[in-house]
């Protein structure tokens, strides 16, 4: 619909909500990270919203950015209009449930497509032969259709894959996911775990991680099951083997799934019926038509022969043309045949390393390109040989040379230029494979071993210093770790508020994973367990509780390693929290345990006081509220001795919360209500909105219990504000139905209404099954309505 429905005031009736909603941002003078400091919207949510992804917005998030933007309060209820009159009957949003469906989210996770795609026509023929039921089509229509694309690295599968799949995605109405699998990366670490990858997916469809099973078998089972009735494009990028692949692979034959890797699968022809696609370097007439493709008409047509020329030198391998185009179009008034005998006069300089494989001949384009660099982009183009990936932001970089920020980004777009870097999004840049690889190269043979070494521990400290403030910022109060001063030329990242600090760790999360890896393998036994401790509150708040187990068993080997008992001590507790969220209460109790036993030893009361608290709430969630109190006055008792410490404050108000909540299902409400004051009157002397939105939430059940709806609403209210602002869409849920049914006993449906819809459209999107008692509450609500209705 193009038209603005009835009663949407304040909006030009021509106007998309997305684009009007950008606009009123755009002439306010605000950037989208400054409308979510003063909206408490996230600015994924913000961004969302702007580019039409999110067709169901939640009425609060609406009305709090209409308020932040200065508009009329009837602004919000005509954009939240609007949204909805273009989502259609039924459909389904990216961002979460369907329009009164419950249907998960629909995932679009392609990365864009080869621009001047030239080319493979045999193989694209034989591609689009497998869905038009042709003589290549394979199986008997009962299993999972998969074509699998296989050739050396630099050949072009990826581009192949991704081009054939924007080409059919129309054919896939129920979303498309992406997984870069690491069969081959040349950077640290081993290829992805399709437990790790099959977590993705589910977190693509809004599954709550609390319902995510621990082992791959249940992983991929939940995974075939949501897949079960759709018709859904599964592309999985440089697979290892057939092993990783299968666990990753749906069931119906409504899916299809695109595999490339360098070795050959026939297994998955064998058993699955899979499509074999081997690609080889490209045809004399196709390496031409790239060339001409990308050089364009007029300058080929000057040299054809040339163009002939630099096909046969690049071995008519995609990647090695791609580069050798960038050196063209560097130089435009180069002509093509000098470039030609440049490359000739390489080659022969490079002969020993040609071993027949025709990726080997990328060595010659890539010198070719690299040697002409100016000195700050090779130098840059060297140092990032030695970075884990899978991509690097411009800050980072800046920090792995040394040098200034402004400094970094003329390197880096000087290597974009010359096809050695791609720019994957604003300010974030990866390589290809074979680019690493030839960095790295290029690195050992240039950088002394003192060298590598102080350009691994600026690329640690970087991270390391940047997690520690985007903590600061979003979790202020919470328990730090010393750390020593960052190397000379480090310049760690800072952050203006919540929405921008959490960004960062968003975007990074795949980075850290890796760098905690090279820490522990370069032998920087500090860095390895200091960065996963560092991380541990956000990972834990934003339910990445596998993550973070992985990243605390590297902490606990590296502490070990290097006799710190303190980092042991911090692993273990971290180990424990984890286990504890997704249900492994034996490991949490004995993770726990041993850490009590550490920080006793250490004398460090502050440690063994929040890891009570860990244990307590371990307790807690197995319903042993007797002793979880009695654990909890162990943490009051030990954070008392320490009153002005905010360290110690903020495990008190922990404490004081956790023995409130088990207070109140033990029925002492006067208790109850005590302990909340306290907790939020600490919470707010440290800023700390976690904790403060928490006790907001225990405070209006003891309120609700007790009868006072007016102050159980005005406490939920807190809690809703808060935790908008940290984007803590379960917590939200779970306040949003406790202030429905305060709503809902005041015989206030409206708000009641209001409250639950919200609720449910956000545990529908998680899969959570709460989502189920407040649909129920929904239904109840609608019949009492009517019944009034009727007999009134």
């Amino acid at each position: 619909m193009s038209g603005a429905p009835p009663g949407a005031p304040g909006i030009p009736s021509q106007a998309r909500p997305g684009e009007w909603l950008r606009k009123q941002r755009v002439d306010a003078g605000l950037t989208q990270e400054d409308l979510a400091e003063r909206s408490g919207v996230s600015v994924r949510a913000i961004a969302d919203l702007e580019r039409g992804r999110t067709r169901r917005p939640y009425p609060s998030s609406v009305r709090a950015l209409v308020q932040a933007l200065g508009l009329p309060e009837e602004a919000g209820a005509g954009l939240v209009a609007r949204y909805r009159s273009r989502s259609g009957s039924g459909s389904a949003g990216p961002d979460g449930a369907g329009a009164g469906t419950g249907e998960p989210a629909v995932p679009r996770q392609l990365p864009a497509g080869v621009a001047n795609f030239a080319g493979r026509v045999a193989e694209l023929a034989e591609l689009d032969a497998v869905l038009d039921g042709g003589p290549a089509a394979p199986g008997d229509g009962t299993g999972v259709v998969i074509s699998a694309i296989g050739g050396t690295a630099g050949v072009g599968k990826t581009a192949l894959a991704l081009h054939w799949a924007h080409k059919i995605a129309h054919r896939f109405p129920d979303g498309q996911l992406y997984a870069n699998l690491r069969g081959f990366d040349a950077g640290v670490g081993q290829p992805a775990d399709p437990a790790d990858v099959l977590r993705g997916f589910l977190d693509a469809f809004g599954v709550h991680p609390e319902r995510v099973p621990h082992d791959t078998e249940s992983l991929a089972a939940l995974y075939r099951s949501l897949l079960a009735d759709r018709k859904m494009l599964v592309l999985l990028d440089n697979a290892a083997d057939v092993a990783q692949v299968r666990p990753l692979l749906p069931a119906s034959p409504d899916c299809l799934v695109i595999v490339t890797s360098r070795r050959e699968l026939s297994a998955l022809a064998a058993r699955e019926g899979a499509l074999l696609v081997q690609l080889d370097v490209l045809s004399a007439a196709e390496a031409n038509e790239l060339l001409i493709a990308r050089l364009g008409a007029a300058r080929a047509a000057a040299e054809p022969w040339a163009v002939t020329e630099l096909a046969t030198l690049c071995a008519r391998l995609p990647l090695a043309l791609s580069v050798i185009v960038a050196r063209a179009a560097a130089s435009p008034r180069l002509p093509l045949a000098a470039l030609a005998a440049e490359l000739t006069e390489l080659g022969g300089r490079l002969d020993a390393l040609d071993g027949g494989d025709p990726a080997a001949n990328v060595r010659t384009v890539l010198s070719l390109s690299y040697r002409h660099l100016p000195e700050a982009a090779a130098r840059m183009f060297r140092l990032l040989g030695l970075h884990p990936g899978p991509d690097i932001s411009a800050a980072a970089a800046a920090s792995l040379a040394g040098v200034p920020a402004s400094e970094a980004r003329v390197a880096l777009r000087d290597l974009v230029r010359a096809s050695l870097l791609n720019e994957t999004g604003p300010g974030r840049y990866a390589f290809h494979d074979l680019l690493r690889a030839y960095a790295a190269e290029q690195s050992a043979s240039t950088t002394s071993a003192a060298g590598a070494e102080n350009t691994t521990r600026r690329l640690l400290d970087h991270y390391l210093h940047t997690a520690q403030h985007a903590h600061l910022v979003l979790y202020p109060g919470r328990e730090l770790i010393a750390l020593p001063p960052a190397a000379a030329g480090v310049a760690a990242e800072t952050f203006g508020g919540k929405a921008a600090a959490l960004a960062w760790l968003e975007a990074e999360n795949q980075v850290l994973l890796k760098v905690v890896s090279l820490a522990a393998s370069a032998g920087c036994d500090a860095h390895a367990w200091q960065l996963p401790v560092v991380l541990w509150t956000y990972h834990n708040v934003c339910g990445h509780w596998y993550d973070g187990a992985r990243l605390h068993r590297i902490a606990l080997q590296a502490a070990q390693r290097c006799g710190d008992l303190n980092g042991r001590a911090h692993a273990l507790r971290g180990l424990g929290s984890f286990a504890m969220s997704v249900g492994a209460f034996e490991e949490a109790h004995d993770c726990l345990s041993h850490a009590q036993s550490t920080f006793a030893a250490l004398g460090d009361d502050l440690g063994l006081a929040r890891t009570d608290v860990i244990l307590g709430q371990t307790l807690e969630y197995q319903r042993r509220f007797d002793e979880a109190l009695s654990v909890m006055g162990d943490a009051l008792l030990l954070s008392s001795g320490l009153p002005d410490d905010p360290n110690m404050t903020l495990v008190r108000a922990s404490a004081l919360n956790g023995a409130a909540w088990n207070n109140v299902q033990l029925g002492d409400l006067s208790t109850a209500r005590t302990f909340c004051l306290q907790a939020i009157e600490l919470c707010r002397s440290i800023g700390y909105s976690p904790g403060e939105a928490g006790t907001w939430d225990t405070l209006g059940v003891v309120w609700q219990r007790l009868g006072d709806h007016g102050a159980a609403v005005t406490c939920f209210l807190n809690a809703v504000t808060l935790d908008r602002e940290m984007g803590n869409r379960y917590d939200l849920a779970m306040v949003l139905l406790h202030l429905g049914d305060t709503y809902a006993s005041t015989g206030d449906g409206i708000g009641a209404r209001e409250a639950w819809e919200e609720s449910v459209m956000i545990l529908e999107a998680l899969h959570h099954p709460s989502a189920g008692e407040v649909r129920s509450r929904l239904t109840k609500l609608g019949v009492t309505i009517r019944s009034k209705a009727s007999t009134g």
